[in-house]
C-alpha cells in the first residue's frame, strides 16, 4: 500500500521523541528515513524504524549525545543520522574558507542513506562524500566468513541544468538489508547476492551467511579501503568488533564514518564547474542508445524520480514492515494514521 510522506515523516519523528530526542533531532532522523523509502531504498527506509526506537529505548544509543566540533570527531554513542550530518555541516563550512575538509567519525551508530549527507553538501555547491564502515558481513574474495561490513560509499556532485548526481552504494552486491526485507517478507533472493556457512551460493535469506562483493576483486578491495579509513582513522571499531544493529545485549556499536566536502568554487569558479558538468551529463543523456532501452539515467535519477512521484501519490510500504509500524504505534502510544 501507499502512504502519505509527510505524515510518515511526522509519526517517525513521534516514535523517536518518545524516546527521548529531540524535536529537532527526530524530525532530522525521520527526514533520512523517509527520503530512503521515497526513493525506492526501502532496505534504509521505515523497515528500521522498530529497530532504531527499541536501540534509544534500551540505551544502546545516547538520544542527548551532542558532537562536538572537531575533524577528529566522537559521535559519543548519539543516533547517526544527526551525528553525521553534524560532521557534513563542519566540512562544509570549513570548506568554504580552506577550500576542503573531511572528517573521521568515531562513536557512531547506523547512520542510514549516505546520500542524505552528501546532498547537503551538493546543495550547499559543494562536491559531498561519505562511506562508513559495519558489522562483519561481507566475505572476502575466496573466503567464506564475514570479516568486512557491506561498508557503503555515497557521492554527490552538484550540477546546473541537472538534478544532483549522486552515487549511494553498498561495496557488497546489495545492501544487507535487503536480505534482511526478503527475509522478513518471506521472499528469496536472487542468485549471486550472498553465500551460506560453507561458501556455497543461496537464494534463502534465512541461510545467508556472507554477503558477496559487488564486481568481485573491485567491491572487495573498495570495502577494504573503506574499512581502513573509517575504522583506522577514526579509532573507530572494526567490523568484526563492532556491535550489531540489532544487538540489544548492550554491545554498543561504535561505527566509523569519513565524510566530507570539497569547494569546488576553491578551485574553479561554480558557476563554470556546473557548466562543465552539464556538458558531460547532457552527452551521457542524449548519447545514441541500444534498441530495448527508453532512456538513459544518471546516478540517482531513478531514485529522484520515485521521490517525487512518492510525493505526490505516496509511499509504498508493504504490510509485514506496517506491521512493524502498528506494534511501534502501540507501544509508544502513538496514532498510526
Amino acid at each position: 500500500m501507499k502512504y502519505n510522506c509527510n505524515k510518515m515523516r511526522e509519526f517517525a519523528s513521534a516514535i523517536m521523541q518518545k524516546n527521548g530526542l529531540s524535536k529537532q533531532k527526530s524530525d532530522l532522523f525521520a527526514e533520512s528515513l523517509i527520503a530512503a523509502d521515497m526513493r525506492g531504498i526501502s532496505s534504509h527506509g521505515v523497515t528500521r524504524l522498530k529497530t532504531y526506537a527499541y536501540r534509544l529505548e534500551a540505551g544502546l544509543v545516547d538520544a542527548h549525545a551532542e558532537t562536538p566540533a572537531l575533524i577528529l570527531m566522537d559521535a559519543n554513542n548519539g543516533l547517526g543520522v544527526p551525528a553525521a550530518m553534524d560532521a557534513m555541516k563542519l566540512c562544509v563550512e570549513k570548506a568554504k574558507t580552506i577550500g576542503c575538509c573531511f572528517a573521521a567519525v568515531k562513536g557512531g551508530n547506523h547512520f542510514g542513506m549516505g546520500e542524505f549527507f552528501t546532498d547537503y553538501a551538493a546543495q550547499n555547491g559543494m562536491i559531498g562524500i561519505a562511506m562508513t564502515n559495519g558489522p562483519a558481513a561481507l566475505a572476502p574474495i575466496g573466503g567464506k566468513k564475514a570479516i568486512l561490513g557491506t561498508n557503503p560509499l555515497a557521492v554527490s556532485v552538484p550540477s546546473e541544468k541537472y538534478r544532483t548526481v549522486s552515487l549511494d552504494m553498498a561495496t557488497s552486491v546489495v545492501a544487507r538489508g535487503k536480505v534482511t526485507l526478503a527475509k522478513k517478507n518471506g521472499k528469496k533472493i536472487p542468485e549471486g547476492w550472498a553465500i551460506d556457512k560453507d561458501g556455497h551460493s543461496t537464494t534463502d535469506p534465512n541461510k545467508v551467511s556472507c554477503m558477496l562483493p559487488f564486481g568481485g576483486a573491485k567491491g572487495y578491495g573498495i570495502g577494504l579501503l573503506i574499512e581502513l579509513m573509517c575504522c583506522g582513522l577514526a579509532g573507530a571499531k572494526s567490523g568484526l568488533t563492532m556491535g550489531s544493529f540489532y544487538d540489544f545485549s548492550g554491545k554498543k556499536q561504535d561505527v566509523g564514518y569519513f565524510i566530507g566536502a570539497i569547494n569546488v568554487g576553491a578551485v574553479v569558479e561554480e558557476q563554470k564547474f556546473k557548466e562543465q558538468s552539464d556538458v558531460i551529463l547532457t552527452s551521457i543523456k542524449e548519447s545514441p542508445r541500444a534498441e530495448d532501452c527508453d532512456e538513459i539515467y544518471l546516478p540517482g535519477e531513478i531514485e529522484l524520480n520515485r521521490a517525487e512521484q512518492a510525493q505526490r501519490e505516496g509511499m509504498e510500504i508493504s504490510d509485514v514492515v506496517v506491521k512493524e509500524l502498528e506494534e511501534i504505534s502501540m507501544k509508544y502510544k502513538v496514532p498510526f494514521n
